[in-house]
């Protein structure tokens, strides 16, 4: 193997991911170059150090070009004899099962996945390849998103069993060990999406700050090891301040803390509920932190979580969901406080302030109502690109609690429209459709939920 220009070794000591002698690192691998350099890499290294490598892909049921990615990764490390083990899940499927956005619920399904994987191949290190672009791009994200220092912190070189070898390593010098040592990989046709906010900024952004300052990437990285020593220290006083179990404390022992500790032990509470971290932001642990400065009250916050002051205490927790999917035939469908009725028109119908027009050509297997999924988004017409229901929520004004509250219009498993912010293109009615559906909604003035 030649490997000068490539040694993660030193890396890996000062994180301690080697495992004992005679142990076992499992190597998440899509196909893509990165993985294909990790696990190729660690093959080589185990020769020496004295461990084995096993491997783990899973078909995430999203591309037509899946199993040729799965039969890409069996055939690699059939021969040079790496175990290898393949799953595959639906992904939207859990997605709407669990109320999550697909991005989560990949999340939640791939790691899931390598535990059971390094289980079944006796791993005690699981090696990701998230590399030093994947940190800075990362680091970036949550800056835009808003995000306090942890979220400055980026990725961990290490979380559990978690490994990640390549944090340091940049795409040059991963393309140049693939290149030294022969090594193919496949290319996931979704990488070239600019559509998407992660692609959007690899391809368009990352360039535009290294023609600024060639060494943007590096400069971010370091960064982010700074914050994440500091942060270390956070989390020690954290752990000190929370309860053994649960999510009740007293109010007087929150607000003995300090403003930035109290609000940090306010977020380990949340997630100690499972929640999506990515649906909770700083507005939702300063509204927690005002509602224990009241006598008494209850705060709705994202994926159903509920804070309640009650007497001396404050308690988390999940509250039970308040509406369910329902099928939207022709006539009226009460949901969630909304009078939703569904009419053909002919052209040249112009809907009216409180209605929504969608194609009936594109509609499919027909429309559903539900609470809007985590991670999900619209390309409105006149927009640049997609974007999430999240953002676009923020940027008119509503509240995050209102927000989760929203009617959402689905086609199948597809979001088609949310109100009040409008249909996605794709379901808009064409200029060739003599029909339309026209959706109206009206809030029902008794403020109930009806029969959702």
């Amino acid at each position: 193997m030649r490997s000068d220009g490539l040694n993660l070794l030193p890396f890996m000591r000062v994180h301690d991911m080697l495992p004992e002698k005679g142990g076992s690192i499992l190597c998440a691998v899509s196909g893509g170059r990165d993985s294909m350099c990790l696990l190729h890499y660690l093959w080589k290294l185990g020769e020496t150090e004295g461990f084995t490598v096993a491997a783990v892909h899973m078909n995430h049921g999203q591309r037509d070009t899946a199993e040729r990615d799965v039969c890409f990764v069996q055939n690699f490390c059939r021969e040079r004899r790496i175990p290898c083990v393949t799953e595959r899940v639906s992904v939207p499927e859990k997605a709407k099962e669990w109320g999550v956005g697909i991005e989560e619920a990949g999340r939640r399904l791939r790691y899931a996945a390598f535990e059971r994987a390094a289980e079944l191949t006796q791993a005690d290190r699981i090696a990701t390849a998230h590399h030093a672009g994947d940190q800075a791009e990362t680091v970036l994200l949550n800056l835009l998103r808003g995000t306090g220092p942890e979220g400055l912190t980026g990725i961990p070189p290490v979380r559990g069993n978690i490994i990640r070898p390549l944090l340091q390593t940049s795409r040059r010098e991963i393309e140049a060990y693939l290149a030294e040592n022969g090594i193919p990989h496949i290319e996931d046709e979704t990488n070239g999406d600019i559509t998407m906010t992660r692609n959007r900024l690899r391809l368009t952004v990352m360039p535009l700050l290294k023609e600024l300052y060639p060494a943007a990437e590096e400069s971010i990285c370091r960064t982010a090891e700074i914050l994440r020593r500091e942060e270390s220290c956070w989390q020690e006083q954290v752990r000190s301040a929370l309860p053994e179990e649960g999510t009740e404390m007293p109010c007087a022992a929150l607000l003995a803390l300090p403003y930035a500790l109290r609000l940090r032990v306010l977020r380990a509470l949340t997630e100690r509920l499972a929640v999506g971290r990515k649906d909770f932001g700083a507005v939702h642990y300063e509204a927690m932190e005002a509602l224990l400065h009241k006598d008494g009250g209850t705060l709705h916050l994202p994926d159903g979580v509920v804070a309640l002051r009650r007497g001396d205490d404050f308690l988390l927790q999940k509250a039970e969901k308040q509406t369910e999917a329902r099928a939207l035939a022709m006539g009226t469908t009460l949901w969630g406080g909304y009078k939703i009725t569904c009419e053909r028109k002919r052209r040249p119908y112009v809907p009216q302030r409180n209605e929504m027009a969608l194609g009936c050509d594109t509609i499919g297997s027909g429309l559903a109502v539900d609470a809007c999924r985590s991670g999900e988004g619209l390309r409105l017409a006149g927009s640049r690109g997609r974007r999430s229901v999240k953002r676009l929520c923020a940027e008119r004004g509503i509240d995050p609690v209102e927000r989760d509250r929203l009617p959402a219009i689905y086609a199948g498993e597809r979001l088609a429209a949310v109100w009040p912010l409008g249909a996605d293109e794709e379901f808009l009615p064409r200029e060739t459709d003599g029909e339309m559906i026209i959706i109206k909604l009206e809030k029902e003035k008794s403020g109930g939920y009806g029969n959702g």
